[in-house]
């Protein structure tokens, strides 16, 4: 693993309660980091390494009923997953038929282009991360995710299914080069599983947008506790004002 060519220190004035990880997609095994010792579903992970552990994860240890190593391009699926029948059994969608439209829509990484998944915390990071996972609540999300709107124009997503929750926050946005984001309490199976309380924003950071939110953020402002707003008239008030301001600067 070579040494992390970035400064994340922009991100310490959130003060997140869970810390940013670090996830990178390889096809050689990682050297100086642990071998996860337990089992896990890949949407587990995340919150492993927030507890201050660095590991990664190799082919023979997805448990995920065959749809990680999919997803991962590993393994093809086996034909009773994408038939669509155990959703439509265990009555996450109407039918198998709606289940088996499911798969159509499901991000994957090339085929046998991956290997490995390393994980760190933040504060642990020896490699530059294919997709930062930042966990944040309410207040702390709208700041991050501007920070990509801020300096390009270009809308934030939230691109999601209520199941292969995994897709969507590791695999979506580096084939997509989008910043996305998932609420817990939506995904069915991170539900069961029991990994994070509800209402909290799983943001996924792409390695092509780290450069950007990492230096739009030096220059944003945060308030980690911020009033409400002034109310219709006084908000309405101050843009007219400053439309008239604008339109005086126009004509000079």
């Amino acid at each position: 693993m070579s040494s992390v060519p970035r400064d994340f220190s922009v991100l310490d004035k959130f003060k997140f309660e869970r810390k940013p990880v670090g996830v990178q997609f390889t096809a050689v095994k990682p050297k100086g980091i642990k071998h996860l010792d337990k089992e896990l579903n890949f949407c587990e992970m995340p919150k492993e390494a927030q507890e201050g552990n660095a590991f990664y994860v190799g082919p023979d240890d997805w448990v995920c009923v065959g749809v990680e190593q999919m997803i991962l391009g590993m393994e093809d699926v086996e034909t009773l997953l994408v038939s669509g029948m155990l959703g439509g059994e265990d009555k996450l969608f109407a039918s198998a038929s709606a289940c088996r439209a499911m798969y159509q829509h499901l991000p994957r990484l090339p085929k046998n282009s991956v290997q490995y998944v390393v994980f760190a915390p933040i504060d642990k990071l020896t490699f530059d991360p294919d997709v930062l996972i930042i966990t944040a609540d309410i207040n702390q999300a709208p700041t991050i995710l501007r920070s990509i709107t801020y300096s390009t124009g270009e809308p934030f997503v939230s691109k999601a299914l209520p199941v292969v929750a995994c897709a969507w926050m590791f695999i979506y946005p580096v084939v997509s080069g989008e910043m996305n984001y998932y609420i817990t309490g939506l995904g069915l199976g991170m539900h069961q599983l029991n990994i994070f309380p509800p209402g909290l924003f799983l943001i996924s950071v792409p390695f092509q947008r780290i450069p950007t939110m990492l230096e739009n953020l030096k220059e944003m402002e945060y308030d980690p506790n911020p009033p409400p707003g002034p109310g219709g008239p006084a908000h309405r008030k101050r843009v007219n004002k400053l439309m008239e301001d604008l339109r005086k600067k126009i004509k000079e």
